[in-house]
This record gives C-alpha cells, sequence and structure tokens, in this order.
C-alpha cells in the first residue's frame, strides 16, 4: 500500500498524518510519501541561475521542516516513519500538483485533512473538493479533529450498481487491513430486485466472508443524507466508503443537498472516496 499523505503545516493537517499512522500500523509494509506543495515565484529582477539556486536552498529547507513537522505530530509513533519519502513539490496548483505526482508515482491513495468547519464544502476545502472530483486516485478524507486508533469497522455504501469493480477497489484494502465490511444499501421506492439478488449472490463466494449486507428500508421523509448520518453515529463505524459518479454530479447531487449540507457524521468518520 502506497499512501500519499498531503500537509500545510498547519494544525488541521495533522489529522491526516494521524491516519496514516493507523494505517502504517495495521499495513504491512506500507509506503508512505508526506508532500507540500510550493510555489515559487521568480521576481523579474532575478536571474535564472540565481532562482535556481534559491529555489534548491528553499526546498532543502522544507524538506526538513516537513520532516520535522511530521515526527512531532507522529510522537511515540515516529519510528513507523523512519523510511518514509519527504516531498516537496514545485507547483503552481497544489491541487493539480497532487493529483499529478499520486498518478506519477503509482500512488494507492491521497490522505487530506479536512478544515474542520461544520459545512461540507467548508471542511472540505477547496484542494479537497478538487480532489475528490478530479483525481483517478481515491482519496481518503479526514477529519481534522481526527486521533489514531484501530481500524476496525468499515461502512462500504452501495446502490449495489457495478459491484464486480467496486469490491474490486475495495477488497485489497480491506485484505490488507482485515477490516470488517458492513456493505449498506438503502432500498429504493422503485428497486430492482433482479440487481439486489445478484448482489447477494456476489456477497456469498469466496473472499467476502468479512462482508456483511445491510438493507434498510426507504423513507421519502428522511433525506439520504440524513439516513446516513444517522446509521453512521448509530453504529460508529472507523471508515465510511463511497463511490462517486463524477458524469452524474453524484457527489454534489447526494452529499450537498441545500437541506442538509449540514453533515455532521463527517466531521467524525473519514471518508475513503473512489470514481465509479
Amino acid at each position: 500500500m502506497k499512501l500519499l499523505v498531503t500537509t500545510d503545516f498547519s494544525a488541521n493537517s495533522k489529522a491526516a498524518i494521524r491516519f496514516a499512522q493507523t494505517l502504517a500500523k495495521q499495513s504491512k509494509g506500507a509506503e508512505v510519501v508526506f508532500y507540500y506543495s510550493q510555489h515559487f515565484m521568480k521576481p523579474t529582477s532575478w536571474g535564472n541561475a540565481f532562482f535556481d539556486e534559491y529555489r534548491k536552498e528553499e526546498i532543502n529547507r522544507l524538506t526538513k521542516e516537513l520532516k520535522t513537522f511530521v515526527l512531532k505530530t507522529a510522537g511515540k509513533d515516529k519510528g513507523l516513519f523512519a523510511k518514509a519519502t519527504y516531498v516537496i513539490d514545485a507547483s503552481d496548483s497544489t491541487s493539480k500538483g497532487i493529483i499529478s505526482y499520486a498518478g506519477k508515482n503509482k500512488v494507492d491513495y491521497i490522505c487530506i485533512a479536512t478544515q474542520g468547519a461544520g459545512m461540507l464544502r467548508k471542511i472540505m476545502g477547496t484542494h479537497t473538493a478538487y480532489i475528490v472530483n478530479n483525481s483517478p486516485v481515491p482519496a481518503i478524507i479526514v477529519p481534522s479533529h481526527y486521533r489514531v486508533k484501530p481500524l476496525k469497522k468499515v461502512v462500504y455504501l452501495s446502490d449495489f450498481e457495478n459491484l464486480k469493480k467496486e469490491t474490486g477497489n475495495i477488497l485489497p484494502f480491506a485484505t490488507a487491513l482485515k477490516l470488517h465490511t458492513t456493505v449498506l444499501h438503502f432500498k429504493s421506492v422503485v428497486e430492482n430486485e433482479k440487481m439486489i439478488e445478484t448482489g447477494k449472490k456476489h456477497f456469498s463466494t469466496p473472499g467476502f466472508k468479512n462482508f456483511t449486507l445491510n438493507f434498510e428500508p426507504y423513507n421519502l421523509a428522511v433525506s439520504l443524507v440524513e439516513r446516513v448520518a444517522n446509521y453512521v453515529h448509530k453504529t460508529k463505524p472507523e471508515l465510511l466508503i463511497m463511490f462517486t459518479n463524477r458524469e452524474k454530479g453524484f457527489f454534489e447531487r447526494i452529499f450537498l443537498p441545500g437541506k442538509t449540507a449540514e453533515l455532521t457524521y463527517t466531521t467524525k468518520v473519514p471518508v475513503l472516496v473512489f470514481a465509479k
């Protein structure tokens, strides 16, 4: 497992480092890359050689600062990151730089912290929202108050479409961390029973012994967001897994409706987001 952990040296960004601690403890051989993006502006009065030397010195300085910041945050667990890589990336766009680096270096997951506000757009922040909506690499969104604790129970929110592809993405993660995964499906008014039966057969095959199916009844009086929030509050998983259909604006359409933009569960549970 190769994890790209982003930081901007802020207190909020420490959450991503702490989640990396959790994964490093549970996944043998986990490779962690700590990443900071810096835009270097060249004054018009500077020559190219002088600017290149300045940038080189700044990258060296920031690399040391990044390592100190990470190890101080990790505390007694700093030994977990003894072989970690520390990257200062000269990029004009933080969001695009993160995605580009992750793709070029074959990263499995991008780990980024939220900003800690109540509204989802605010807690995600500009960079996080862009990554969720554009990165081909799965992103783990970690609430700013997160503290290190074992990952045992996860909830996979599923519409039961494209199960083969989706579970193919989830299985390596769940298996590596020895997770018990609850497949959560909220029934709709018009349910495709044939698709559901096919899905049940899919989860009865070898490889899914640590998966449990949970079908929740539909309720027109309660939004999907509220139902998910209530379920997470009641069952207290350590992680929520979901897939976004970017072409249909799934993330905006489902998780940012006007009346329920206050997603309290996102301030408590990290979310692993895959593209459909």
